[in-house]
């Protein structure tokens, strides 16, 4: 049986501090027990304690799920009581992302992410990046050849997925996946009413669409918090110290927790680690096969992330980058060099991956 536990052990760093002093019951130290300092309206207030301390509803609710038998997924294990208990008591658990939470949850996010979609677009089908993408494609050609025979997934979509994710491997995320699913899980609600206070966000405003996406983002989270904790059991990984992007996506092709069981071992080592290329190709050339690829590949990237500028853009590069596969590797370069825009060149930060996940897209 394959073991998913060098993707779960690649992910673990030092704790990030939190700079907020936590007591033994999971308290704030401020003297005044649980919830003291909360204020729904100011997201810096927001600790986990404030929704799931000793004894209320949401918090047994939530280590019944995390101790149950059934309903589990592939590799996952459920805690015993006292492991659930001291896991939620951990002063690492208190951490919440109140401004990203609330960042996610504003309506201008569904303008924001296919902005941003569209604008990754226009700097990955530079001259630079598309001869990124050759590259690796040519260093990866052994297992690209395999998974595309097995699958029937063109080898350009799948560097085009991993490029947009975390451009080829370099921007992973620097999150607490536990902090950020909890985030999400249990203050989306505040989140929502932080954002709504705010005029431009009003102005965006359908009850609807956003009451529908609170409950997607919330029941989102709370699956891959889920898959996220019971996983880490079963590789015996201190959930705490897994780090993702803001969204809790994981390795290199920002695989969700609940999605783990597309990833598969693509260099025959008999693990499986998304922080290799042989893995990460071989799971995201799975998880289109087995999504709807080979019937229509526009449905089979869209079930990758349900953002429509997504999947134009990542489409548009993976047909971009066939052309320049259909190139030998040394031809036109020295045109290319001369043609090269002078200026500095886009900062990291231009560059980062912005793909939508919560509420709107990346189902995995």
């Amino acid at each position: 049986m394959l073991s998913l536990s060098s993707t779960l052990a690649q992910l673990l760093v030092a704790a990030a501090a939190t700079g907020t002093a936590a007591t033994p019951d999971g308290g704030l130290a401020t003297g005044r027990g649980q919830d003291a300092g909360f204020d729904a309206a100011r997201s810096s207030t927001w600790r986990l304690s404030a929704k799931l301390g000793k004894g209320s509803p949401l918090r047994e609710a939530l280590v019944a799920d995390l101790t149950a038998d059934a309903g589990l997924g592939v590799g996952e294990v459920p805690l015993a009581p006292a492991e659930a208990e001291a896991l939620l008591d951990d002063p690492r658990a208190q951490l919440v992302y109140g401004d990203k939470t609330v960042d996610i949850v504003a309506p201008s996010m569904l303008v924001r992410q296919r902005s941003g979609h569209l604008d990754l677009l226009k700097i990955f089908l530079e001259p630079e990046r598309l001869d990124a993408g050759a590259k690796f494609a040519r260093a990866h050609a052994p297992v690209l050849d395999r998974v595309e025979t097995r699958t029937g997934v063109d080898r350009e979509v799948i560097v085009s997925i991993l490029m947009w994710e975390t451009r080829l491997g370099t921007i992973t995320g620097d999150f607490h996946a536990f902090n950020a699913f909890t985030s999400q899980a249990f203050f989306v609600d505040e989140a929502s009413g932080v954002a709504l206070s705010r005029k431009a966000e009003k102005a965006l405003y359908d009850p609807e669409v956003q009451a529908r996406r609170i409950e997607t983002i919330r029941s989102r989270a709370r699956r891959n918090l889920l898959a996220l904790v019971r996983q880490c059991k079963a590789r015996g990984i201190d959930t705490l110290e897994v780090k993702g992007s803001w969204a809790g996506a994981l390795g290199y092709p920002q695989f969700m927790p609940a999605s783990l069981r597309w990833a598969e071992d693509g260099d025959g080592d008999g693990r499986i680690d998304l922080f290799s290329f042989d893995d990460s190709i071989a799971s995201v050339g799975r998880y289109l096969s087995e999504n709807g690829f080979k019937a229509n590949r526009e449905q089979g990237v869209w079930e990758y992330n349900h953002e429509a500028a997504y999947v134009q853009g990542v489409l548009a590069y993976a047909d971009a980058l066939k052309k320049r596969l259909a190139v030998p590797a040394d031809a036109g370069a020295p045109a290319r060099a001369a043609k090269k825009k002078s200026g500095p060149v886009q900062p990291a930060e231009q560059v980062r991956q912005v793909v939508g996940r919560p509420g709107d897209a990346k189902p995995k």
